[in-house]
């Protein structure tokens, strides 16, 4: 898509107005091929412009050739001027106008060339960024909404270096991205929920975050567990809290949670671990959510394994929306080599992150998600790429 607007803006100019876009689908009626294909509707002013002849000389003599009296006519020169005018462009002009308009021509010229020139530099230097940041897996849509914004700001300012372009994205992915909003401590307590599909670190993810805490506030944390669905569930949750020395307790409907609750009223955080439910368990998802609501659950952080793709990942965020104040957490980041799949979920659902597992361990291993760090972090390394190409 970037290349198909860039190139309705070589050919039409850079006032020239998109109107709509569409990806044609391979083999269908508008795309016989096997290729998917773009198409692009764009308008522009058709107004008569100026025609440049090109004149390679650069000394006067040379530009006049053998212009010799003074009634010599200038030749005809296409421009955006009113018929009064049009009618007398063949009026006599005197030798010293003639070379005012021949050097005029000349320049103009030279300065079409110059510009065609920085033209395409600029646009190797963008499709060399896109490339870039689709091989990290940055999502098409994000990347045809910053080409927009570059354009836009070429409008106004000369075409940029690759790495003033990568500044500019840098600036916009930090206005773009959602802000961390992780677990503070403070006197009231926290009933935080936890939801996501089975497998993706729901459990792990809770005993480190309860362990974390449990080191500052010894008898303030508790993790409660729903999850009757999964085999060694609760095994796996009593070897974990034994580890990290924090109680554990389960509820498996709405007036357990609130009794368990009130046997840990000192609790100053309550960590809720939950069944993984699919995308389209949406009988699952409003059984937790009744059971969220009896306890007043004022978050609920939305676990995602890193090493899915973007699509599953929206739509366990799709899916996770009938919860209250929702926060995104990323798992198994040790396991993947691309990080842009984890910021376009953070980019496209607007949702605030939480936290990100680094690895899997019990203790440690677990820190605040700052998006814009990470994606800084990700231009880095290919500044240090520009800076040793240089």
């Amino acid at each position: 898509m970037p290349e198909a607007l860039q190139q309705v803006r070589d050919d039409f100019g850079r006032d020239a107005v998109i109107l709509s876009t569409r990806q044609l689908r391979r083999n269908s009626r508008f795309n016989p091929t096997d290729q998917n294909q773009v198409e692009v509707t764009a308008a522009y002013d058709n107004e008569i412009t100026s025609e440049v002849t090109e004149i390679s000389p650069t000394d006067t003599n040379s530009i006049l050739g053998d212009i010799s009296h003074e009634d010599a006519y200038v030749p005809e020169k296409k421009s955006n001027v009113s018929h009064d005018f049009m009618e007398n462009r063949n009026t006599p002009v005197n030798k010293d106008e003639q070379i005012n308009i021949a050097i005029e021509n000349y320049q103009e010229k030279q300065e079409f060339k110059n510009s065609s020139a920085n033209n395409n530099k600029n646009k190797s230097n963008i499709d060399k960024m896109c490339y870039e940041f689709r091989k990290n897996g940055i999502t098409e849509e994000i990347i045809e909404r910053l080409f927009h914004s570059l354009l836009n700001e070429d409008k106004n300012h000369n075409p940029k270096t690759y790495t003033e372009l990568l500044s500019f994205a840098d600036n916009w992915f930090r206005s773009q991205l959602p802000g961390c909003r992780r677990l503070r401590i403070n006197q009231k307590r926290q009933v935080i929920g936890f939801v996501g599909s089975a497998g993706a670190g729901k459990t792990t993810a809770i005993a480190k975050i309860a362990g974390s805490l449990a080191e500052m506030r010894q008898d303030g944390v508790v993790i409660i567990s729903t999850d009757n669905r999964r085999i060694g569930a609760l095994d796996q949750l009593q070897s974990l809290s034994q580890i990290i020395d924090v109680p554990y307790e389960t509820a498996f409907d709405d007036m357990e949670m609130r009794l368990t609750l009130e046997r840990h009223k000192v609790a100053n955080f309550v960590l809720i671990d939950a069944p993984g439910y699919g995308c389209r368990d949406e009988t699952g998802y409003r059984e937790l959510k009744r059971i969220y609501s009896s306890v007043d659950v004022k978050e609920v952080y939305i676990v995602l394994d890193a090493t899915n793709d973007f699509q599953h990942m929206m739509d366990i965020i799709r899916s996770s929306s009938v919860f209250p104040n929702p926060r995104l957490l990323f798992t198994k980041l040790d396991q993947v080599s691309r990080i842009g799949t984890i910021l376009s979920a953070s980019f496209c659902s607007e949702i605030p992150t939480s936290y990100i597992s680094t690895s899997d361990q019990i203790s440690g291993g677990i820190e605040p998600a700052n998006m814009n760090k990470m994606f800084t972090e990700m231009l880095g390394n290919y500044r240090q790429q520009v800076l040793d190409d240089e």
